[in-house]
């Protein structure tokens, strides 16, 4: 994916942000039709499914990201991205209900369980080309003024830097927070339609988060810590209480903060595009920049835990990883503070 995004600074030469966003929703319709007809065989073709996976999302978010950022305005961001994160959320609490409901329905029919699968990929495809229509919606715009070489002779002031370290936590936060609680879930909960239940109920919260985060943040900025010292509490309760109780607290307390940092984090990203030099056309050497350090630290989370965890008991070693995580969203809050406070434009000074 990051090799994908970063290959973007070139096809967005070639074809427009829409139509690099449509090759994404293509290929990510090809990717989950392999993986329902491969099944358990899909392990056996890990390499060549991951790069198509990659290349489904880091074609998708170059476009996406480069639209966000020319469409969305200054002055109006926390409101955007906090109905942003609540459309998000609602659609991710009822997804897997209706899914649900259409292989059950369509299962215990004489159609059969296979074409109650069939039939709810089939309607994913569908939405997939419905949202492939809304793309074309979006208006055109011009071709970025883009070199690599901008990447690597840019003067970068501490507030860039600054930035840039945020999201470089971020990849290494996002990415072990949702591997290891994904499979801690599981573990205490042992039940695959109380896991569904659960993994629902905490975007019903993050949902709800993500609207009140806008008047939070609105009339005060600083109300980031509440997401940052929340997400870390949720962690350590987590981590010190493996029980359905301590799923639940988890969810309450993570779901109901962590869209307020998740928001300011996004905000200030986008305020610091604001403040350099020039036209959006001449700035996307900076989106690119902050993806592939985003892209590269997901990349080592993933392979500093799966080392981690071939040094003993995988459960016991992933509690353990969960007692680490909560420096992330708290180191997270320092630096978005260290970067609220630092005047600098972003180029008056490498």
């Amino acid at each position: 994916m990051t090799f994908f995004y970063g290959l973007s600074g070139w096809t967005l030469k070639k074809v427009s942000s829409g139509t690099l966003m449509k090759i994404g929703l293509g290929a990510s319709v090809v990717f989950y039709s392999l993986l329902f007809l491969l099944r358990e065989k899909s392990v056996a073709f890990a390499v060549p499914l991951g790069i198509l996976g990659g290349f489904s999302g880091g074609n998708f978010w170059a476009g996406f990201n480069l639209n966000q950022y020319i469409l969305s305005h200054s002055g109006r961001r926390v409101s955007y991205f906090g109905w942003g994160g609540a459309i998000f959320n609602l659609a991710n609490a009822i997804g897997p209900v209706i899914g649900g409901a259409i292989i059950t329905v369509v299962g215990s029919s004489h159609l059969g369980l296979m074409n109650g699968y069939m039939t709810l990929f089939f309607l994913v495809a569908m939405a997939t080309a419905a949202a492939a229509l809304v793309i074309g919606k979006l208006p055109d715009h011009e071709t970025p003024h883009f070199s690599y070489r901008h990447i690597w002779e840019h003067k970068r002031t501490k507030m860039w830097k600054f930035v840039l370290g945020q999201n470089g936590l971020l990849g290494l936060y996002d990415v072990a927070i949702g591997t290891v609680t994904g499979i801690l879930l599981y573990v205490v909960l042992k039940n695959e339609a109380e896991l569904g239940f659960i993994l629902t109920m905490a975007s019903v919260f993050a949902m709800v988060a993500s609207l009140y985060a806008i008047p939070f943040l609105t009339k005060r900025p600083s109300a980031f810590w509440i997401g940052a010292i929340g997400s870390a509490l949720s962690i350590m309760v987590f981590a010190l209480f493996q029980t359905s109780v301590g799923v639940w607290v988890f969810i309450a307390i993570s779901g109901l903060t962590a869209p307020i940092l998740g928001n300011k984090l996004f905000t200030v990203y986008f305020d610091a595009l604001d403040k350099a030099e020039g036209s959006w056309q001449q700035k996307y050497h900076l989106l690119l920049e902050r993806d592939i350090v985003l892209g590269i630290f997901r990349t080592i989370s993933f392979i500093g835990l799966f080392v981690f965890l071939q040094f003993g008991n995988e459960i016991q070693l992933a509690k353990i990883w969960l007692l680490i995580l909560p420096i992330m969203p708290l180191a997270i809050g320092f630096l978005i503070h260290a970067c609220l406070n630092t005047k600098n434009s972003l180029y008056s000074s490498s």
